[in-house]
């Protein structure tokens, strides 16, 4: 019984995880894009978290060809800087702290190969928000 416990926790928590980011189609390649960590707070630092493939393999080099940039709720944006996540070819990250709770915008635009790009991802977050208030869950209250 232990086991299928253990496995019924894994899968919930991996399908958490899938829910926290945005996955789309674009061209031959497949962007999944989000947050590194989930939920995100206001004041934390925290990463993009973009993964691309081509036919379910994963695509190298992108730090060279595109640019990356998160949009506060106030429409401020900010180039993240696009770097290869370290032994996961395909994965990519940029880190930041998001300054303010709200909803945020993933802008990603460049080259994947020969194709041009320019798209935005908003539904990438399974919260209320994508950038949640620390100090509604602060414990003890007032602090």
């Amino acid at each position: 019984m232990g086991i299928r416990r253990l496995l019924t926790a894994l899968l919930v928590a991996l399908a958490a995880l899938a829910l926290a980011h945005e996955s789309r189609q674009v061209g031959p390649y497949r962007i999944v894009i989000g947050f590194l960590y989930n939920p995100a707070f206001a004041g934390f630092p925290n990463s993009l978290d973009l993964r691309v493939t081509e036919g379910g393999k994963p695509v190298e080099g992108l730090e060279k060809t595109l640019i990356v940039e998160i949009i506060a709720p106030n429409g401020e944006a900010f180039q993240v800087d696009l770097r290869p996540a370290h032994g996961q070819p395909g994965y990519y990250r940029g880190w930041f702290i998001p300054g303010v709770s709200g909803n945020y915008v993933w802008r990603v635009r460049g080259r994947i190969g020969d194709l041009e790009i320019n798209e935005t991802f908003s539904k990438f977050f399974h919260s209320k928000e994508a950038v949640l208030d620390p100090r509604e869950y602060t414990v003890p209250k007032g602090r």
